[in-house]
């Protein structure tokens, strides 16, 4: 049963690489070149956005539960800050590469997009699956 989702991951990133890399290679072009310093792609941001949330308000319930009062106006707040805190901090890790490395970092951050994107593409397929098989 892994097995089959290892594989069926590992077949949609092939897909999806090939349907992204055939035609760029196909004309003869070089991958941009990017001009600005190496940034956190959007959907690794959401991702930390949403993995944050999670566990701020998971610790803020129990913590709520533990003093007997009501403190879930304060997830919001801590949670933009830690967001933002932790996102900066890896656009600012980010900006130290050198500029001959900064196309190499830019496709290992897209391919760790595609490689999550794929896993979540297998999930949702499982999804729509019948219970019983």
């Amino acid at each position: 049963m892994k097995r089959n989702k290892i594989v069926s991951v590992l077949l949609i990133v092939a897909v999806t690489a090939l349907a992204a890399v055939t035609p760029v290679l196909a004309q003869g072009q070089q991958p941009p070149i990017p001009t600005a310093p190496v940034e956190l792609p959007m959907p690794l941001q959401a991702l930390i956005a949403a993995g944050i949330g999670f566990l701020v308000t998971a610790g803020l319930k129990s913590l709520s539960t533990l003093l007997k009062s009501d403190i879930s106006g304060w997830g919001s707040v801590i949670t933009g800050g830690l967001t933002t805190s932790v996102i900066f901090f890896f656009n600012a890790l980010l900006s130290a590469v050198p500029a001959p490395a900064q196309p190499s970092v830019a496709v290992g951050l897209t391919l760790l997009v595609t490689i999550l994107s794929a896993f979540g593409i297998a999930r949702t397929v499982k999804g729509f699956q019948p219970v019983g098989k």
